[in-house]
């Protein structure tokens, strides 16, 4: 896929094209690493839907909780 940088106003921007499906009002954290752009989206309501984690955490495996809790 390809697009090009646009000015709009002061700025500039570039079209998303429409089989990425992007949605108008979508927030996206962006990082230049090297002269690659990286979009990233932003999900605040990662945890708004309690019923969505029910059981989460028991099927986290020993091998999980051993990771997550190893110092830095």
């Amino acid at each position: 896929m390809e697009t090009t940088i646009r000015k709009i106003g002061n700025s500039v921007g570039a079209i998303i094209p429409s089989e990425l499906k992007a949605q108008a009002g979508d927030k996206y954290k962006i990082v230049k690493i090297g002269d690659t752009l990286v979009l990233t989206p932003i999900r605040d309501d990662l945890f708004s839907n309690k019923n969505d984690w029910v059981g989460f955490r028991d099927s986290i495996s020993k091998t999980d909780r051993e990771w997550d809790e190893v110092d830095n």
